[in-house]
């Protein structure tokens, strides 16, 4: 088996969610006693540096002027500089959005560049969000149901204009996340008056609570209603900075390598041969499983007290053929916006490489045996789209199974992806596989080559990448006992 496959484990997907923070970080408000006065961000560009502990790594900054027509147009950028296994990848974000005079979303436009380039427009019409995902040059067009007025995650400074920011005071608000292209609760709850040490000066702030899919953060605001500072998951820091300390960045980061850094510690037990681990027992702590995927198929909670879960490896002699009209296996055939398993080109090769396929295992086998062998182990950070990764044949763990999952539907298997962490030298570390549906959900890994996948591992959530940010609150706070092993 091919080693390198074995250590390019997804920071996409710890990425994305990280992403989706960056913007519900930059928050800006108008604190208690100033509802009336101007809004300090009309007209204005803001700088913040962006550190991961403690060590910048990028920058972002934040414009917005007045619409003659009532309203605001605003425009964030993002860079960052990432130390990946002793490379520096560096990604881009872009994101425009409009609010009409009363605050509410109207159209939006989200682009993000690195190994791979995708593109999202928005536009709000009534109590539909219409979409087009620009992707390899392809696009493609969907709607889906919002519920009332919706903003994107720099959009909540506006929408806590007039609203009294007293300790203990709590708002909620859907958010569109591009990093999942889904709707998502936020909740904001004042916590009080704080103050904040910048450029050696002491400045009064209001400070604030953040929670948004299970994951907590925190962000200071000054008296105009600006960010002073942020801090989110894994260890990420935003500090209001002048532009010239912003657009300062290192060029190097010794000994750093933020894929080691964010792994999940084993307290306990080891996996002498993790790939070719049938059975697992393990304790999970400093996360509540409860609302999380984690019972069902190879998985068992055997404790819920104590959060013990046996993974065994699934046995596939008794497979049988399932007639995958099913209307309980529909969500699992249907394509969506970045499994494009509608597409031409995707259909015709899933087509040509099950025709002489009996049964839906064998078609399976053939599936995760083309997506292993044809798409080279990179790291890589965007956001997976099918058709882009069958054009560009490489990526990471997001992209395997991302196309698995496109080519799977397009040949008539229902297939999930699954979210989670797998054993690696000592560590857990985040990332992403298949589940196809052959009489029974077998689980497999396109990235690994392996059908079915090893017990080495720990589903968190299934889906698709759209429930990504239901890991958010994972990270940093995971741990694991292995308790048994076979072998």
């Amino acid at each position: 088996m091919n080693k390198k496959a074995f250590i390019l484990i997804l920071l996409g997907l710890v990425w994305a969610g990280s992403l989706a923070w960056f913007g519900l970080g930059r928050i800006g408000c108008q604190p208690a006693g100033l509802k009336n006065r101007p809004r300090a961000v009309a007209g204005s560009e803001q700088w913040q540096g962006i550190y991961y502990q403690d060590q910048k790594i990028g920058y972002s900054v934040t414009m917005t002027r007045v619409l003659t027509e009532g309203g605001q147009a605003v425009s964030n950028k993002s860079l960052m500089r990432l130390p990946l296994m002793g490379e520096v990848r560096q990604v881009a974000t872009t994101l425009n959005y409009d609010l009409d005079k009363d605050y509410r979303l109207t159209g939006f436009e989200f682009k993000m560049g690195g190994a791979a380039e995708i593109s999202v427009k928005g536009r709000v019409m009534g109590k539909r969000l219409g979409l087009e995902i620009i992707s390899n040059g392809q696009s493609q067009n969907t709607e889906m149901d919002i519920p009332g007025n919706i903003t994107m995650p720099e959009a909540l400074e506006p929408m806590l204009i007039g609203k009294s920011l007293v300790p203990g005071k709590e708002y909620g608000f859907s958010v569109f996340d591009p990093a999942s292209m889904a709707v998502v609760p936020l909740t904001v709850m004042v916590i009080g008056s704080d103050s904040l040490r910048l450029d050696d000066l002491w400045t009064p702030a209001v400070k604030l609570e953040v929670s948004f899919s299970g994951s907590k953060s925190l962000a200071w605001v000054d008296s105009l209603g600006q960010t002073l500072k942020e801090e989110g998951p894994l260890g990420i820091t935003l500090l209001r900075q002048t532009r010239e300390q912003a657009l300062l960045l290192p060029e190097d980061f010794p000994g750093m390598d933020m894929l080691g850094s964010i792994a999940v510690p084993v307290l306990k037990g080891e996996l002498p041969k993790p790939r070719e681990t049938e059975r697992m027992v393990i304790a999970v702590s400093g996360l509540d499983l409860k609302g999380l995927d984690v019972s069902g198929g190879r998985q068992t909670v055997t404790d819920s007290l104590k959060q013990v879960v046996q993974i065994t490896r699934e046995q596939t002699p008794e497979l049988q053929t399932v007639n995958s009209k099913q209307s309980e296996m529909a969500e699992f055939l249907k394509p969506t916006v970045l499994i494009q398993s509608q597409d031409p080109e995707i259909k015709k090769l899933a087509q040509s490489l099950v025709k002489e396929k009996k049964s839906d295992w064998d078609k399976t086998l053939a599936l995760e045996k083309w997506v292993f062998e044809n798409l080279e182990k990179s790291m890589t950070i965007s956001l997976p789209s099918a058709v882009e990764v069958l054009q560009s044949r490489r990526g990471d763990c997001n992209e395997h199974a991302t196309l698995f999952a496109a080519l799977a539907r397009a040949a008539g298997l229902p297939c999930k992806i699954s979210l989670g962490v797998v054993y690696l030298d000592g560590k857990f570390y985040y990332h992403a596989w298949n589940s196809v549906y052959c009489g029974k959900w077998i689980e497999l890994d396109p990235t690994f080559g392996q059908a079915p996948a090893d017990a080495a591992r720990l589903r968190l959530v299934e889906g698709d990448l759209s429930q990504q940010t239901r890991l958010l609150s994972a990270f940093g706070n995971l741990k694991i006992e292995i308790l048994e092993h076979r072998p």
